[in-house]
């Protein structure tokens, strides 16, 4: 993870980890990466902890200086709100979290909530949910799935809205069958012709 986190820190202004690796060794996997690099670092654990292993990890994490941990718990966990309470690392849901419905239960598990248009239904449903979450106190990440342009595009609407925002999906296409934003400078642009510019 350290050699290919160090190549990626080449094109990327920062770096997100994709944790859970079930052998215990998550935390020494970020500082790994903390050795080779100081770009800003955000952890997705992707539902793979228990709170006694959440607790242990975000105190370390806190430490080494990431970001935030994303889903660090199963969804539903009822170890959540303590979670939430005694982490020094802001909490952020994803599997928790899907549409405008879901978001208010999320202030009681974490400090912010991630957003996917594809799990959202779409641009409006997303602004809803980062309008409702700025209402709740909570912080607001952009995330996407594996996607081609013409997702990223649309995701780019809302990403002014969002205090973090992870679009990439496109990125790890072999072959993106509708090109939508431009990866310039660590930072997917936006079109600035009709509509979401893709085509």
């Amino acid at each position: 993870m350290a050699r290919r986190a160090e190549r990626a820190a080449a094109d990327f202004r920062r770096l997100k980890l994709k944790l859970g690796g079930g052998d215990g060794l998550d935390v020494e996997r970020v500082r790994a990466v903390r050795g080779v690099t100081d770009r800003p670092l955000q952890v997705d654990v992707n539902e793979w902890w228990s709170l006694d292993e959440a607790l242990d990890a975000c105190e370390e994490l806190a430490t080494l200086g990431v970001d935030y941990v994303e889903q660090p718990l199963r969804q539903g966990d009822a170890g959540g709100t303590e979670l939430r309470r005694r982490s020094r690392v802001p909490i952020y849901v994803d599997e928790d979290c899907h549409t405008l419905g879901d978001v208010a239960a999320c202030a009681e598990i974490a400090h912010g909530i991630t957003i996917k248009l594809a799990k959202s239904g779409g641009i409006r449903e997303a602004i809803r949910m980062a309008h409702a979450a700025r209402a709740l106190g909570l912080g607001v990440m952009l995330g996407c799935m594996i996607e081609s342009g013409l997702g990223i595009a649309a995701g780019c609407a809302v990403a002014p809205l969002c205090d973090h925002v992870d679009l990439d999906g496109n990125l790890l296409l072999a072959h993106d069958p509708v090109p939508g934003p431009v990866f310039r400078d660590g930072v997917q642009v936006a079109s600035e012709g009709a509509g979401l510019g893709c085509g």
